[in-house]
């Protein structure tokens, strides 16, 4: 693959001859150099970094499983319908991505450390789990999955953005898939704990409150070893100038921010097939409440649901081919990887939720369809948006009041663009996919589980939800194929773009320096 601009220094900035620094001329050594502090002092992802991200993923893997493991336990116990169900998912996904950028305003501007930031979203994940285990009512229930939501969004932006800086371009493929395979981890312990937990009780106590309060207590463990253990890495750049004007101004210059980005053809693609890629994620948690309702038994549910045993090679797999694919086609490598997986994903989900007739398939032929998705249905995110996303930062130059770095840094804008890109590809997909499937199985083809006091599986409810997942699966999955082939066109031309806007900026600086030197 063609040299990206920015690799050698990847803070995205022109580095100033030594003679020009101040505080940069030499390294600083810090008493925090603990094993994995100094890889990270010296622009490397360390050991202890990785470990402390990695137990961030986690928790997200697990609460994103949390309240789909509990689907046909809550329709049970508190009588929730499907649509209520829906809302529930809906409030936490939207407060998600409307938060991303709060966050990401946090620690852009260096309100909190990444570390604190990290920290503290799961230290709400934990609180909302632990009360969620007390309520029964829907209002309460709405309310902490928002919360949940919220400070939900505060881990992938944070730990994503600390990627990008600290590691190379042809290796953040591969480190992106370890990260998701924790992600995937964290979700197949909950399905395969709490499909076979949530449905009994536990001294009296239903297993679907255990589990909730179990997992509120274990977050407050990992917000504990993140911040105990996290080695917050140096920041080599000046702390970003505070806003003169306020409030209003600092959501001003986010909204600008954003309407930058959108003028950057790849980010505006990957925007566009976020939005129609993210509404058969947002709806995958009925996957248990489809097995069960097809009359498996609790452990075969989970174990089906849990595709992410598969999907923690296939993230791995996925990471790896995009980085050959990118060394051997250049620019034209990570989309064709997106348009590979996704053309195996559309017809394997179109299999399991309509090929095969609901009742009629048995645990095998389940697992061979899901463990075949898992492994090479869920390339494009981990081998394509983050890796692309990562590299189309736009270097907007300006000076600083000392002329030590020339550019707006690399870091701060890299975690503008994962916090936004999020919040922009995904706000449309949690406002509409639940609801989408609620509706289309209710109102559309007979879905009545839960309404009518049932407590057994009925294959007339399988086979509407069935439909209604094939329907919001497969069409938004064929609208994302296409948005892929754009960045045949677009990836090309922003890398260009952003290769002479930092020429361009070392021209200035050397014409700077050459300036100060003759003054």
């Amino acid at each position: 693959m063609a040299e990206l601009p920015g690799n050698e220094n990847f803070e995205g900035v022109v580095a100033p001859p030594k003679a020009m620094t101040d505080e940069a001329a030499t390294p600083q050594k810090t008493e925090q150099d603990t094993p994995g502090s100094h890889a990270d002092a010296e622009g490397a992802l360390s050991r202890k970094t990785f470990a402390c991200l990695a137990a961030a993923y986690t928790v997200e893997g697990v609460d994103s499983q949390l309240l789909s493991t509990c689907l046909f336990a809550l329709q049970r116990d508190i009588d929730l319908s499907l649509h209520e169900i829906a809302i529930l998912t809906t409030a936490q996904m939207i407060m998600a991505n409307l938060a991303a950028p709060f966050w990401g305003i946090l620690a852009d501007r260096h309100l909190l450390s990444r570390r604190s930031i990290l920290a503290l979203g799961c230290i709400g994940v934990g609180s909302a789990v632990t009360v969620m285990s007390l309520v029964s009512s829907m209002l309460p229930l709405v309310f902490l999955r928002a919360m949940c939501g919220f400070f939900l969004a505060s881990l992938k932006p944070v730990s994503i953005g600390l990627v990008a800086d600290l590691t190379p371009e042809q290796h953040r493929g591969k480190i992106f898939g370890q990260l998701q395979s924790f992600f995937m981890f964290g979700m197949l312990v909950t399905t395969l704990v709490g499909g076979n937990v949530a449905n009994i009780f536990i001294f009296s106590l239903a297993g679907w409150r255990v589990l909730f309060f179990v997992t509120g207590v274990l977050t407050y463990g990992v917000a504990a070893i993140l911040a105990k253990c996290m080695v917050e890495p140096p920041r080599r750049l000046e702390k970003p100038e505070a806003s003169q004007g306020g409030a209003c101004r600092t959501v001003g210059d986010e909204l600008m921010a954003v309407l930058r980005f959108l003028t950057i053809p790849s980010f505006s693609i990957l925007v566009l097939q976020g939005i129609f890629g993210s509404i058969p994620w947002s709806i995958m948690g009925n996957n248990l409440l489809y097995f069960k309702l097809c009359g498996l038994q609790d452990w075969e549910s989970s174990i089906l649901t849990e595709f992410t045993a598969a999907g923690m090679v296939g993230a791995v797999l996925g990471g790896f081919v995009a980085d050959v694919l990118a060394r051997r086609l250049g620019k034209h490598g990570r989309p064709l990887n997106a348009q590979i997986t996704v053309a195996i994903g559309i017809p394997l989900m179109y299999l399991q939720f309509y090929g095969v007739p609901a009742g009629q398939g048995s645990f095998w032929v389940y697992f061979a369809i899901i463990g075949s998705f898992g492994v090479f249905g869920t390339w494009a995110g981990i081998g394509t948006n983050l890796p692309i996303l990562s590299d189309i930062v736009p270097a907007e130059h300006r000076c600083k009041a000392r002329g030590s770095i020339v550019g707006m840094p690399m870091q701060v804008l890299r975690k503008q663009v994962m916090a936004w890109e999020g919040a922009l590809e995904s706000s449309t997909a949690a406002a509409i996919g639940p609801v989408i499937v609620s509706l289309l199985a209710q109102n559309l083809f007979g879905y009545d589980f839960g309404e009518k006091g049932q407590t057994g599986s009925t294959l007339e409810s399988a086979t509407a939800l069935g439909k209604a997942m094939a329907a919001t699966i497969c069409i938004p999955w064929t609208i994302t194929l296409f948005a892929y082939t754009l960045l045949h066109w677009s990836y090309p031309r922003d890398l260009r773009r952003l290769k002479e806007q930092r020429k361009a900026a070392q021209v200035a600086y050397q014409s700077q320096g050459s300036l100060a030197t003759s003054a």
